[in-house]
Formats: structure tokens, C-alpha cells, sequence
């Protein structure tokens, strides 16, 4: 049998059974945002950390140099010879090597849907004793056969080729072959094709040959034996190795040693876990403070009868709790509600985010930390959000209980200036005092709701700084195509060659290459990609943020990109470093710093670039077109491959630059994207604390509503009425939104800048954001109120007399 004072509280629970559900609701809502992205951030941190460890990544890739000049992997470089079998069992006795494995990568053009797409093969003697970064079977047949080819799972849509067609494959100046997809497979360890915007495809050492490619692998990918190295420690080895390949009769062209055990797209994938984690903070915070509106609210209805209790000798802690046993089953409820529903949400969320960054979270669970941290929080939230509206509301004396009228008589005071405002009607002016009547609720839905704001006001600004940072980043590139030749050429032939194609307006030739940066110790940094423009070149100028531009008369003179200066600070303005370029080492001046994307990069003279590589010969060009628009510039290209294959010139790869644009942009723009979904979840937090809020104050007014229907208001009047009260917070929240968003944008745009790329800073709101905001919060508004005033017009006129 329940004492007397539990039944009181089952009775309260049952006659205020909205206010109770609004209760339930609002730490349901919290908890599912705060929970759908706890989950969403502890299975993304598993898979992503797991799943790239389970596939064993190299610590090192040793690439081994083509003959002449041109690039390893294309025809007419290397010898089919590659790296012996009898040479990887020497690396793989070392006591320091833990697995070897040898390989090669070569890059084409295939033909999708009449286009020419970049495209990435690679190449092991037996994919079934793949040991290194090893390749997951999606769908079809896996390991590939001869003259068959399997697509990396990350590029299946990019291309929207479906398994059992066949596709055109072009490598360097060999005949084009026509390959069978058999099968998808996925690799955690490359960054996803979608985003890249190139096709990775997995073929055996025969297939190449059928392409034209030598067959021997020239890339050979350590693991090494003690993972606790940093990177000096892995390249240190890598260089032991290096030495050895020398020593056999092999030129090393590259020394690749990644961050130890870290995803080439950690940066993004920390980024979306880390404000996963504080957005959800943040969202979960501001549902305690829906709890506090709510708690409070109902304390505030049973204030009088505190005072009875009191009078009958009911002591303050046992009054406590009992609302705070209250409080505390209404959490419970809630969270066997939230627990799952969330758990569903975030499943799918990091399933999303997992294939955009080519994971799987296919037999990975959500840990269970998570669901004992939301069953915690969802125990405790309620109870300490009511602990100090139950301990205020226990502390009131037995006559103030008694004389309570539940609302102050002095809350309309401050607004008795709208009186004073010609052509505002009397229901207008009670709709208005009504948003001002409960203070302190109303001061925690704003906060709630502009928060929402000014993370959203926020987002939108970081997507502008971003598009800002990528406009600034290609108004140096003054061209749309860029073309690759297999061979390099004189300048002024390849130029004539160019030009005489119907629709090219301006074309100029360029060298590239690939440079590493010589220590003194004499190990190399990773390579880098070297781009070598005319000095006086009409159609490329990079933004300079510190230091100069090339010129003509330099000797030697670089220009390094930011990223390449982060990634070797020994990189600097002025100072004298060794790259080594084609295998020869020399001296360069670091004569200035420009943007220049997300990785790392450098520019010289083409004529500096000269005295290295082939003779002066160039094996780039890069062309501005006639007209407009991806289909013309798509024709273009596509003529230009047919006509300068007819007068000798092979186009190795060829890359517009608007596809360029939308790889940068495709990796920038996902973290901020993401900044927004979290916005939006803030704003339904918000808009439910608008809900609450509003569904207060019509249970509160009810007899005030039933005293209108009774002196000849209409629905619509009483409709209007709150949804006026509700507009009247909903704008307040737009006006304090935006002061808000300054500070949260900086904060944005800073972390982005670490993160990813340096953006401008936004120190005012866009306006288009802030016209952005203002209709969402009016439709915030509309929406949270609907349910109040279609609740108001529900109760009878007497009802709503009698109504306690």
C-alpha cells in the first residue's frame, strides 16, 4: 500500500498527464540528440581506429625510379624486371621488419559514360597472401583474374558502373584495352575515390602487361616490427632499406613514411568526431535547461499545495523527495525510450559517415560505455535539473504558499510602454506581455533556441569562408585543362601542337615533378608534388602570403605552399635547402609561402626546372578553352586527346580544373556540412524548448483563455494570440543569435584552419545567414505553437473555468 504522500504524487503524475508528458518528452528529445551522436562518435572511433589497424597499413612505401624520364609506372621507364623475390626475403628476415610485400601502382584514363576519368591500378602477384594494407571482397569475384579488373568500393558510385560491364583503360601511349569488372572490393587505406575524384581498381601483373605496363612490381610496403616508433624512427629504417635497394641496383624515386598507424584522412575524420562529441555537449546542455523550464513549471502549479503539506507537518526534505523521485522515475522513462531510439540513429548516422570515408561498420557494436553513460545521465539530468527549482520551491513559507496566485501582478509592468504604441490591439499587446511573464523561463528558451542560432548563423559562415578560401585558391589558376604527356617534349612543338585545336584560346607549357626535401642527416621527407610554370607565366599567379614570386632571373628559387611548410617546418622564407629532384640533389631558396591547398606542394622556374629534368623538355600543358561548361571543356578534352595522339603526342591523364575544384571542395565542405546537420539539431532542441515553453503558458492560462471564449473570443484570436507570443521569443532569439555567432564562428573558422585549410576568418555575420536564420526561426515558431493553440481550442469554455 503506498503512503499517502506517493499516492498524491501518482495522482499528480495522472491529472497533469500533458505537463508530465511535455516533461518525459523534452528529456527523451535531449537525450537522443546528446545519445544518437555519443553513439554516432564511440562506433566511428572504433571502426575508423580498428578496421584501419585490423587492414595492417605500411609503415613505409619505397617507390623504385623509372629509366629516362618518364614517371615510374608508365610505359617505357622500367624493366619488367621490378623488385626479385629473392630481395624480399631479405627484407623480410630482418629482425626490424615485421611483413613485406612488393607491388605496383600506375595511373590511367578510363572512359565512363563517354568521359575520361583518372584512374589508379594496383598490382600484386597474389592478392590472396595480401598481408599490408589489406583489401576487404564487397560484392562479385575477389582476387581479380587475368584481363579482369575489380572497383574500389569508394569509387563504385563516382563512375555508377555497375559489376558484370566492362570499361575502356588507357595507360600512357599504349592501345586502349577493355577490361571485364568482376567484382568490388574495399581498402580502408585510400582516401575515398568519390572525394578524390579518381577510380581505384584492383588488376593482376598480367593485366598490366595486357595494358602495355611493365609487370614487375616497383613498390615495395613495410610493416614494421616495432609499432611504437614514431616517424623519425620509422624513416630511420626505411632509409636502412633504402640503402639496400641501392645496393642491388634499383634507384629509389620515393620514400613514403606516414604518420604511424594514422588514416591518410585523419584530419577529417578527428574533426567530425571531435565536434560530434562537443555538439553533442553542447545539445544535451541545453536540454537540462528544458528540463529546469519544465521542472520548474510544475513546481510552480503545486506551490499552494506545498503550503497545505507544510501545514499538516510535512517536513522540507520529505517534500523534496517526492518530486525529486519524481523527477527521477520521469528520467528512467525517458531514457528507455531515448537508449534505443538513439542507438538506432547513431547506427545509421555512422553507417553514412563510415561509407563516405570508405569504412564499414559492418560487426562493429556500439561499445557499451555508451549506453551506461546515457542510462547515467538520463538518471541524474532530471534530478539535477529539478534540484534547484524543488529545493526554492521547498524553502517557500507556509503563507506565501497559501497566498500564491501564480503569477506576479508586477510582470506586466515592464511592458507598459507598448501601451503607448499607436495601432497596437489589445489582444496584440496581451500576446506580447504574455512572452515577458514568466522571466526565467523565458530567459532559458532563448538561450536554448539562440544557440541553435548562432551555431547555425556559424556553419553558414564557415561554408562561405570555405568557398572563399577555394575561390581565392583557383583565381591563380587561370586555365581549365591540364593535360599530362607520357613523354616530355620541346615546349615550342608541344605548344603548336596544343594550340592548333579547334576551341584552345591560350595554352602553355609546364615541367612537374615530384621533389623530396634532403635532411642533413641525409634522409628525405616525403615527396611532394613540384610544379615548374614559366616565371612570367600569363596563366597561373598563387596568392603570396609571405615572402615573393618567381622571377625570371632567379636561380633556384622555390615557393613553397603552407601545408608543405607545416609538414617540414625546416621550410621556410630565406632559408637554403636541398631537394632532391629526378634523383639529383641541389640546392634551392625558399623565396616565398603561397596557399595552395590542402597538401603539400611547390612551384619553380620552369626555367631553373630545365637544368634537371629531360633536357629542358616539357610534359605538362595546361589550356584555356573557348567556351564555358563542363560538356564543352568534356568535347575539348576529348579532341585533344584524339588529335594529339594523331600528330604523336600521347596525353597520359588529362584533369579540368572545375573537376579539381569539386575534389577540394568535396573534402572541405563535408566538415562543414556536418557543422550544420549539428546545427539543425540544436534548432529542433530549441524549437522544442519553444514547445514547451508555449504548452506551459496555455496550461497556465488556461481559465484566462476560457474567460476570452467566454466574453467572444474567436479561435483564430486565440490562435493568434500564441502564436504572437510565441514569434515575439522566436525573434528575440533571432536579435541575440546573431552577437552570439560572432564569437562561434571564429571559433569555427580557427579550428577549421588547424584542421584542414586556412580560411578567412568571419568576424561579422553573412547576411544571407542572418536572413537565413530569421525565416527559420520564424518557422520554428509556427511549428512549436501549433500543438499549443490547436490544445487551447480543444478545452470547453467551462472546462477552462474550472480548470485548476
Amino acid at each position: 500500500m503506498l503512503s499517502p504522500r506517493w499516492r498524491k504524487v501518482v495522482r499528480d503524475v495522472w491529472l497533469h498527464k500533458s505537463r508530465t508528458f511535455l516533461v518525459v518528452v523534452a528529456i527523451t528529445i535531449g537525450l537522443i540528440g546528446a545519445g544518437s551522436v555519443l553513439d554516432t562518435w564511440s562506433l566511428m572511433r572504433q571502426v575508423t581506429r580498428e578496421e584501419f589497424r585490423a587492414s595492417n597499413p605500411a609503415s613505409a612505401t619505397l617507390r623504385i625510379a623509372a629509366s629516362g624520364d618518364a614517371p615510374a609506372g608508365t610505359p617505357g621507364g622500367e624493366s619488367d624486371g621490378g623488385i626479385s623475390a629473392a630481395f624480399m626475403a631479405r627484407v623480410r628476415a630482418l629482425p626490424t621488419i615485421q611483413a613485406a610485400q612488393a607491388r605496383r601502382s600506375v595511373s590511367g584514363t578510363v572512359q565512363v559514360q563517354g568521359s575520361p576519368r583518372t584512374i589508379v591500378l594496383f598490382a600484386l602477384n597474389d592478392f590472396t597472401s595480401n598481408r599490408i594494407g589489406r583489401v576487404q571482397s564487397e560484392s562479385g569475384s575477389w582476387p581479380p583474374g587475368d584481363g579482369d579488373i575489380v572497383i574500389e568500393r569508394s569509387s563504385v558510385d563516382f563512375i555508377e558502373l555497375p559489376v558484370d560491364q566492362s570499361i575502356t583503360v588507357q595507360v600512357g601511349s599504349a592501345a586502349p584495352q577493355e577490361l571485364q569488372v568482376t567484382g568490388v572490393a574495399r581498402d580502408v587505406g585510400l582516401a575515398p575515390g568519390w572525394m578524390e575524384h579518381v577510380v581505384y581498381a584492383f588488376v593482376t601483373p598480367a593485366t598490366l602487361a595486357q595494358l602495355g605496363v611493365p609487370s614487375g612490381l616497383n613498390e615495395l610496403q613495410l610493416v614494421l616490427a616495432d609499432r611504437s616508433l614514431d616517424r623519425e624512427g620509422v624513416r630511420r629504417i626505411a632509409f636502412a632499406i633504402k640503402r639496400m635497394l641501392e645496393a642491388s641496383g634499383h634507384r629509389v624515386s620515393d620514400v613514403d613514411v606516414p604518420v604511424p598507424g594514422r588514416h591518410i584522412h585523419a584530419a577529417q575524420i578527428d574533426s567530425l568526431l571531435y565536434t560530434q562529441g562537443a555538439f553533442g555537449a553542447l545539445a544535451l546542455l541545453l536540454s537540462g535547461i528544458l528540463v529546469v523550464n519544465l521542472i520548474a513549471a510544475m513546481l510552480m502549479g503545486q506551490v499552494r499545495e506545498i503550503g497545505i503539506m507544510k501545514t499538516i507537518g510535512a517536513g522540507q526534505w520529505q517534500i523534496a523527495g517526492m518530486y525529486l523521485a519524481l523527477a527521477l522515475v520521469l528520467g528512467l522513462v525517458a531514457t528507455a525510450v531515448a537508449i534505443p531510439t538513439a542507438a538506432f540513429i547513431g547506427r545509421q548516422y555512422a553507417n553514412f559517415t563510415a561509407e563516405l570515408l570508405n569504412f564499414s561498420t559492418t560487426g562493429y557494436a556500439i561499445p557499451r560505455w555508451s549506453f551506461v553513460l546515457q542510462l547515467a545521465v538520463g538518471a541524474l539530468l532530471p534530478l539535477f535539473a529539478a534540484a534547484i527549482p524543488v529545493v526554492r520551491g521547498c524553502r517557500i513559507s507556509v503563507s506565501e504558499a497559501l497566498r500564491d496566485l501564480g503569477i506576479s501582478l508586477s510582470a506586466g509592468a515592464s511592458t507598459a510602454w507598448l501601451t503607448g504604441i499607436g495601432g497596437l490591439t489589445r489582444p496584440l499587446i496581451l500576446s506580447v506581455r504574455n512572452a515577458f511573464r514568466r522571466r526565467q523561463r523565458m530567459a532559458l528558451t532563448l538561450v536554448t533556441l539562440s544557440m541553435g542560432g548562432a551555431v547555425y548563423i556559424g556553419a553558414l559562415n564557415l561554408k562561405e569562408s570555405v568557398r572563399g578560401a577555394v575561390d581565392l585558391l583557383f583565381s591563380a589558376q587561370r586555365y581549365d585543362i591540364l593535360l599530362r604527356f607520357a613523354r616530355s617534349w620541346p615546349a615550342d612543338s608541344l605548344e603548336a601542337a596544343v594550340g592548333r585545336v579547334a576551341g584552345v584560346t591560350r595554352v602553355e607549357t609546364w615541367s612537374g615533378g615530384r621533389a623530396n626535401h634532403e635532411r642533413t642527416d641525409g634522409t628525405l621527407g616525403n615527396a611532394f608534388p613540384i610544379s615548374a610554370p614559366p616565371a612570367e607565366s600569363r596563366m597561373f599567379g598563387a596568392q603570396v602570403t609571405s615572402g615573393r614570386w618567381l622571377r625570371s632571373r632567379d636561380s633556384n628559387a622555390v615557393v613553397i605552399n603552407r601545408q608543405l611548410q607545416a609538414d617540414q617546418p625546416g621550410l621556410a622564407v630565406g632559408a637554403t635547402v636541398t631537394l632532391r629532384i629526378a634523383g639529383k640533389s641541389t640546392p634551392w631558396n625558399v623565396v616565398g609561402v603561397v596557399d595552395g591547398g590542402p597538401s603539400s606542394s611547390a612551384y619553380v622556374a620552369r626555367e631553373s626546372f630545365a637544368a634537371l629534368v629531360a633536357g629542358g623538355r616539357v610534359n605538362l600543358a595546361v589550356v584555356s578553352a573557348s567556351l564555358p561548361g563542363a560538356a564543352s571543356q568534356f568535347d575539348l578534352v576529348q579532341r585533344l586527346r584524339a588529335e594529339l595522339a594523331a600528330a604523336g603526342f600521347e596525353v597520359q591523364t588529362s584533369q579540368l580544373t572545375t573537376e579539381n575544384r569539386r575534389v577540394i571542395e568535396d573534402h572541405l565542405l563535408m566538415v562543414a556540412d556536418f557543422l550544420g546537420i549539428m546545427a539543425q539539431l540544436m534548432i529542433v532542441v530549441g524549437g522544442l524548448g519553444l514547445a514547451s515553453t508555449m504548452s506551459l503558458a496555455v496550461l497556465e492560462r488556461t481559465r484566462e483563455i476560457g474567460v476570452l471564449r467566454a466574453i467572444g473570443a474567436r479561435h483564430r484570436s486565440i490562435i493568434t494570440m500564441i502564436q504572437v507570443e510565441g514569434l515575439v521569443i522566436a525573434i528575440l532569439s533571432w536579435i541575440v543569435a546573431i552577437p552570439l555567432s560572432l564569437p562561434m564562428s571564429v571559433l569555427l573558422g580557427q579550428a577549421f584552419s588547424r584542421i584542414m585549410l586556412p580560411v578567412p576568418i568571419t568576424f561579422l555575420p553573412n547576411a544571407a545567414a542572418v536572413l537565413s536564420w530569421f525565416g527559420v526561426v520564424v518557422v520554428v515558431s509556427l511549428v512549436a505553437c501549433a500543438w499549443p493553440a490547436f490544445r487551447a481550442l480543444r478545452i470547453t469554455t467551462a472546462a477552462a473555468l474550472a480548470y485548476e
